[in-house]
């Protein structure tokens, strides 16, 4: 029996586990090589293997992609929080560490990568973005982006497209915003500021729209992708739950399932919001912390953006393997039995009140500031 060596960049994170898993199921040949800078939390076995990597240098990439056939590149930084701000970070993985893995394909003669994109990648928050195709967003330009993941991963996305070639296929799946059980960077974020009472507040409007994609099925996406090389090399498409929805409403069902009360109360202008996310990120450059926001997470929100999925369903044959309301429910299950049911009583009056003290200080200096530059200009 020939076995099959298919590679994982950040294959130790949520998705690259996952995907790794279905793909050990789906065919027997298949043998998995996480390619990660962290080692899994488990023992590996001959058929799902561990090679240690970063990506940022071609050596080390060099290495771990030998005997490999296909790379699924799903390694990234600087998607959310305190890592948005490391500037330097961010260029290292996503851009330099993505020409690392091309050169090295071209140099094994690997034939596929399939690349985890974003919607971030022609999406900046400018305008809204209406059921959208693949054909009709072109690229922006750097100045257009809020922030450096977002713009390098645009850039990237670009790098892996114009590398298709007779003797590389490469293909990129831009996914939603990604949710699903186990998943710890943004969900457990939004719940412990609910289990605190800081929660109470939405960012733009409840008409504004976006979308979601479960875990399960971008993973799903990721294989059909594989599976379409060579066939429709040098393709993007756009991946979600064809569920538009309103990002608060969303995470009421999940903060309303785990037994905590009304969370989202009024929402906030965007444009409020985006200013205090700005203000945010100017103190970080003096005092490094955990930022509450940042001005691409209000956007990412705060501005209705959402995609038509037709070309993948026509092109990959995708089709939502798990519904919204049933990824939902197994989510809340999941949360639930790791510790993150409501079991409080009350609210922490006193902490609530504080962060609202400072929340509106902040909001009346950015406005204040806003509105002197409009009379300056």
């Amino acid at each position: 029996m020939t076995k099959r060596y298919l590679a994982i960049t950040g294959g130790c994170g949520y998705i690259g586990l996952r995907l790794a898993r279905s793909l050990l199921r789906i065919d027997e040949t298949n043998q998995v090589i996480l390619i990660d800078i962290h080692p899994p939390t488990f023992d590996t076995n001959e058929r799902l293997i561990y090679r240690f990597c970063d990506i940022r240098s071609y050596e080390s990439v060099s290495i771990a992609l030998e005997n490999v056939k296909c790379v699924f590149h799903l390694a990234s930084y600087g998607m959310s929080g305190r890592e948005m701000l490391n500037h330097a970070l961010i260029e290292q993985v996503n851009i330099q560490g993505t020409k690392n893995i091309i050169d090295v394909c071209r140099k094994y003669q690997i034939e596929k990568i399939i690349y985890c994109s974003t919607y971030n990648a022609i999406y900046t928050g400018e305008k809204q973005l209406i059921h959208v195709t693949e054909e009709q967003c072109s690229y922006p330009t750097d100045d257009k982006y809020s922030d450096d993941y977002s713009r390098t991963k645009s850039l990237a996305e670009q790098m892996i497209i114009q590398a298709n070639s007779t003797t590389l296929s490469t293909a990129a799946i831009r996914p939603a915003a990604i949710y699903g059980d186990g998943e710890l960077r943004h969900l457990p974020r939004i719940l412990n500021l609910v289990r605190c009472g800081l929660a109470f507040f939405a960012i733009g409007h409840e008409n504004v729209l976006c979308d979601w994609v479960y875990a399960d099925n971008l993973v799903h996406a990721l294989i059909l992708a594989e599976r379409s090389l060579p066939k429709y090399a040098g393709e993007v498409y756009f991946i979600s739950d064809d569920c538009p929805v309103n990002n608060f409403q969303f995470l009421s069902k999940l903060t309303t399932g785990l037994g905590y009360g009304k969370c989202f109360y009024f929402y906030i202008p965007t444009i409020v919001m985006f200013y205090v996310g700005y203000f945010i990120e100017i103190i970080y450059r003096f005092r490094q912390f955990s930022p509450l926001l940042t001005r691409a997470e209000v956007l990412k929100v705060g501005v209705t953006h959402y995609a038509n999925i037709t070309k993948a369903k026509q092109f990959l044959g995708y089709k939502i393997q798990v519904e919204p309301d049933e990824a939902m429910r197994i989510c809340i299950q999941w949360f639930a039995e790791h510790g993150y049911r409501n079991k409080q009583t009350k609210t922490d009056n006193c902490r609530l009140l504080l962060f609202i003290i400072v929340l509106f200080l902040m909001i009346v200096i950015v406005l204040v500031l806003f509105f002197q530059r409009i009379n300056i200009q």
